[in-house]
């Protein structure tokens, strides 16, 4: 099995969690690097945040190392009406990043983004970039025609879509009404979602396996299928609420069979992210982690 991780975050400081340090314990960096070989993840989607002052310079930060650390695919932040000043987005991609990642908390963003998107489409949809969205579902409802004309790049929706948290299992009818903005995208068969974040579906977050987020799962692989689903760690905030092993084991996924759990687990992502170095001549050679044993979920 092929692992490849399309979600996680790197700061320069650390990611100042719950008890106000990163909870990986450590520098964020070796502590993946760790995590990367003891549970064979061959690449990562590093996605940039300078979305409060004290995340300022993130982007920057991404650019540095993912030109010492090929494994390392990181997507630019840029706000949701896009970056200020001359460049945009093309000066983000020669820099080595291989798409941007956006955040969208409501219909306003959301309206932004679509704005902006469709200005740069041509340029977006050239690089074969990848499109990480943190959109909630009412963020989504306007996000359709604007995100259907992305169709060269691979546009993916954070955590499950962010369905919000839940005290108790919902019914699947629940699940389809909260999901619903984001299950009408599933047409478009570029777009997909990150089985991520379980963490925040549950109440409390450390409610491992998280089965409140079963419900969206299932509900995900009905419409969008397997192969338009990607798993990602959200390190290193998960951290705060459960282990990485756990975050690598996400719920739902056990029934499927051996060849679509591994494409949700790594093969999807390698694959969008070939088709990136595919449309910009950019095939780097990625050293693989050394052999490290595959940790079960405590």
């Amino acid at each position: 099995m092929r692992r490849a991780d399309a979600h996680l975050h790197l700061f320069a400081d650390g990611y100042p969690g719950r008890y106000g340090r990163s909870p990986a314990g450590g520098d964020e960096l070796a502590v993946y690097q760790g995590i990367r070989r003891e549970h064979g993840i061959e690449r990562a989607l590093v996605v940039g945040y300078e979305g409060e002052p004290r995340f300022a310079g993130n982007n920057d930060h991404l650019a540095r190392l993912a030109a010492a650390h090929d494994w390392i695919a990181p997507v630019a932040y840029v706000p949701p009406g896009g970056p200020a000043g001359a460049g945009g987005t093309g000066t983000w991609l020669s820099a080595g990043f291989v798409g941007v990642a956006a955040y969208l908390p409501d219909e306003a963003a959301a309206e932004a983004f679509a704005a902006w998107t469709t200005h740069e489409a041509p340029t977006l949809n050239g690089a074969g970039a990848v499109v990480s969205l943190n959109a909630t579902p009412a963020a989504t409802t306007r996000l359709g025609p604007a995100l259907a004309a992305l169709d060269g790049c691979t546009v993916l929706f954070s955590h499950l879509g962010l369905p919000g948290e839940h005290a108790e299992v919902p019914t699947r009818d629940t699940a389809e009404a909260v999901l619903a903005p984001l299950t009408r995208i599933a047409r478009s068969p570029h777009v997909g979602v990150k089985v991520s974040g379980l963490y925040a579906v549950s109440h409390p977050a450390h409610a491992f396996p998280h089965r409140a987020a079963r419900p969206f799962v299932d509900l995900l692989l009905d419409r969008f299928g397997p192969r338009r689903l990607y798993w990602g760690s959200d390190f290193s905030p998960s951290l705060d609420h459960v282990s990485f092993a756990q975050a690598a084991h996400p719920t739902g996924l056990d029934g499927l069979s051996a060849g679509d759990r591994d494409a949700v687990l790594g093969g999807n992502l390698l694959r969008a992210l070939d088709r990136h170095a595919a449309a910009t001549g950019r095939r780097p050679a990625v050293s693989p982690p050394e052999p490290g044993r595959i940790a079960s979920p405590s």
